[in-house]
């Protein structure tokens, strides 16, 4: 398990974003199925459950053209296996990816996360809710996700990520 900061927060991941770590991300990325059931049971085996995982989520042309929303399928994957609550709360609005972009337009990228409809009353929300996400390079997608939570008064314990990345 590999920690580091970002904006303030401590991110927990499996590890860095490099060597075989990095292409099971990739393939993933390209659609690949393959590396779900492994992630999901490293994320069981390292990390403390909490009391549910909310994963960020991808656009819905990204999850159109891989056929699934990776850190979704991840995080069910997880859930099914420790019996921690997947919540679904977030949708992400339509604009440029992340990737590619420098570390200033990263940080600077906000409101491109809203909250679905539901899940009712939110006051029996768990208390610790995980952020989750595939790699963070910045923390500016996990901090962005995280507002629009804390806006509706739902509030993240911790971040989550498959990997960490330099940006």
């Amino acid at each position: 398990m590999h920690d580091r900061v970002y904006l303030n927060r401590r991110v927990l991941a499996l590890g860095d974003y490099d060597g075989a770590l990095r292409a099971a991300i990739l393939a993933l990325k390209r659609g690949e199925r393959a590396p779900i059931e492994p992630f999901a049971a490293l994320l069981a085996e390292r990390f403390a459950k909490p009391g549910a995982i909310v994963p960020v989520p991808t656009t819905r042309a990204r999850r159109a053209e891989r056929g699934f929303d990776q850190s979704r399928a991840v995080a069910q994957r997880y859930a099914e296996i420790t019996g921690v609550p997947l919540i679904d709360l977030l949708k992400k609005r339509a604009g440029p990816a992340q990737h590619g972009r420098t570390r200033e337009r990263r940080l600077a990228a906000c409101g491109r996360f809203r909250l679905v409809s539901g899940p009712g009353n939110r006051s029996t929300l768990p208390s610790r809710i995980v952020l989750f996400d595939d790699v963070c390079t910045t923390g500016a997608t996990l901090r962005d996700a995280e507002r629009a939570l804390a806006e509706a008064g739902i509030a993240v314990s911790a971040w989550w990520a498959l990997a960490i990345s330099q940006p």
